[in-house]
């Protein structure tokens, strides 16, 4: 799906006119859904990426809303089912879930979560406390932890709560705050986790440490084994005397009164997540959401839909047409996808030129160009190579690991050198960069100012001498050799901009919000940085100068993905906009 969207092109600065067009927004699918509220009439609400989707029994789209700017991090609905409510990283929203209205709206505290009690007002944990919020007045009133609660969940109905302290973990009955069970952790607990029995009298509670099955009016009791049921894993109930525990496509039964294993160990046809809802609902959610009962849980799930994403992290433009998605190179004009090498467990990807190198969990790289898929020699296989990035041309390309870097030429199909972080004395090696020649790598270490290593005789010498105590996060090189360097110091973000032979900036640039890319124009001469700024993400320089000449987007979803067309006419960001559907956007960049 392929959306128009009105945005307003500014034109900064005095080196140059430039402006940024409306961009064209595309959708492609496989958001990543973890959260789910169960609705009546058999409808369930997820999230998916940024949004919040409300699904009928079919898993077809009801409503949808688009307005968060980061993933969802908590999601309920109202025990009567009218109301929705979700929170992001800078905000909290409650939808009438009928009509698709916000009902009520605010800025979260740095530990917030919410969930609705049995009457459908708003619970939220802010700053130690759990609040009462009414939707109509949005007075709020404390209930509990008085300041020293770390996290809560509440049951589906709204009458009962976990909330963990620092040694211990309770279960209260919400409508007088009166605490039903509690047992006392132990000090390596990594969160809290809890799923509410059916009959909502008791909940498992895993804290990364160790499982407990708490009960009103009963001593606590520990799962068998609960050590090993994760904070990644799922608990469903099967009924109120069993529940499972899954992960990785394995399942262990439990009795729910005795916490001890029943049976042998199950082979489950999904690896995602599970969560379980009223009337023998199960649904999957990862990179699909799917429907699964409980008396064939070892089914593949049906239905199962794939639902449009917020982002991308994969991207070029190939052959003039843009492709993006999801660790695979999709045409946005036309949805077919196109093989360029590696799709399989996608590491890295990277286009220069007309080539588009490929990095995948195996350590392969490849180089697609004028069609045709290159292959290069294997690597070392004591490196887990992660990153990838190459010389402005898109001849050369380095991949680097913690424990080691290697050069490539896409040109040859060879490997130029391979050097271990032993031989060039760093700690670890965060991430390097060929420079335009192909003679030299620019090297990211676990700490210290950027280096530039010499492929001939193996030296290091300092590339650029950043500020003390900064730290180095991403680095590009122009074709005419000007170097960005992303860096950060005491937390505030910074780009250093470097003429060619020089260690020190020219420019320094400062940010409000992280930096999370940097792309130099094909021909050099503009500097495209984005951002985490809520307002305006992506920011264009003129590189001789440092001069800003334009900024657009309020995007959906964070994303790493940036990249110039060949002419430098265009520019692409892998994220829809605020407050629509879109996976990708696309500008025209005028001069």
């Amino acid at each position: 799906m392929r959306t128009l969207l009105l945005s307003v092109a500014l034109t900064l600065g005095s080196a140059s006119a430039l402006t940024l067009s409306k961009p064209a927004v595309y959708t492609v699918p496989g958001a990543d859904s973890h959260l789910a509220a169960f609705l009546p009439g058999g409808q369930v609400a997820v999230d998916a990426d940024n949004a919040v989707m409300i699904l009928d029994q079919n898993l077809k789209t009801v409503r949808a809303w688009y307005g968060l700017q980061g993933a969802v991090q908590a999601l309920s609905a109202s025990p009567d089912g009218t109301r929705v409510a979700a929170l992001g990283r800078d905000r909290w929203v409650v939808w009438d879930a009928r009509t698709g209205q916000e009902v009520r709206s605010g800025t979260p505290e740095y530990d917030t979560t919410l969930a609705f009690a049995a009457d459908g007002s708003l619970l939220m944990l802010n700053d130690g406390t759990l609040t009462r919020v009414d939707l109509q007045s949005g007075q709020t009133t404390d209930l509990l932890g008085d300041g020293e609660a770390y996290d809560v969940r509440v049951s589906a109905d709204g009458t009962l709560a976990a909330v963990i302290y620092e040694d211990r973990v309770d279960l209260v009955a919400l409508a007088d705050a009166q605490v039903v069970a509690s047992s006392a952790i132990s000090d390596e607990w990594d969160g809290l986790e809890a799923t509410f029995s059916p009959d909502a009298q008791a909940a498992v509670i895993r804290t990364g440490s160790e499982t407990l099955i708490l009960r009103g009016g009963a001593e606590p009791t520990e799962v068998e084994g609960g050590e090993d049921l994760s904070l990644e894993g799922s608990v469903v109930f099967l009924n109120d005397a069993q529940f499972l525990y899954a992960e990785y496509g394995e399942g262990q039964l439990f009795d729910a009164q005795t916490g001890e294993a029943v049976g042998d160990a199950l082979e489950l046809d999904t690896f995602d997540t599970l969560i379980g809802g009223p009337d023998g609902q199960v649904l999957s959610l990862g990179g699909s959401v799917g429907r699964l009962t409980l008396d064939a849980l070892d089914a593949p799930a049906r239905p199962q839909v794939k639902l449009p994403s917020g982002n991308t992290w994969t991207g070029a433009f190939i052959g003039g047409v843009p492709h993006a998605g999801l660790g695979e190179f999709i045409n946005l004009k036309t949805g077919k996808t196109l093989n360029v090498g590696n799709r399989d467990r996608l590491y890295a990807a990277e286009t220069q030129g007309a080539q588009v190198w490929t990095l995948n969990g195996s350590g392969a790289v490849n180089v697609y160009r004028a069609g045709k898929i290159v292959k290069l020699p294997a690597l070392s296989s004591k490196v887990d190579f992660e990153t990838l990035h190459t010389s402005p041309d898109g001849r050369y390309a380095t991949v680097s690991g913690y424990e080691g870097l290697a050069l490539l030429d896409g040109q040859t199909a060879k490997i130029v050198a391979q050097f271990t972080a032993a031989q060039l004395k760093v700690e670890d090696i965060h991430d390097a960069l060929p420079t335009t020649d192909g003679k030299a790598v620019l090297v990211i270490p676990h700490e210290g100012n950027p280096l530039r290593l010499d492929v001939k005789t193996g030296k290091t010498q300092a590339a650029v001498k950043l500020p003390a105590d900064a730290s180095s996060d991403e680095l590009q090189q122009s074709r005419g050799g000007t170097l960005a360097v992303a860096y950060s110091v005491d937390d505030a973000p910074f780009v250093a901009l470097v003429k060619p032979g020089a260690t020190t900036a020219f420019k320094t640039l400062k940010f409000t919000a992280d930096v999370r890319a940097l792309r130099f124009s094909p021909d050099g001469k503009l500097l495209a940085v984005l951002t985490n700024d809520a307002k305006n993400a992506l920011h264009v320089f003129d590189t001789a100068s440092g001069t800003l000449l334009a900024r657009a987007g309020q995007f959906s979803l964070r994303t790493n993905l940036l990249t110039w067309s060949d002419t430098g006419t265009q520019l692409m960001v892998g994220a829809g906009q605020v407050g629509q559907p879109g996976s990708v956007s696309v500008y025209d960049v005028k001069r």
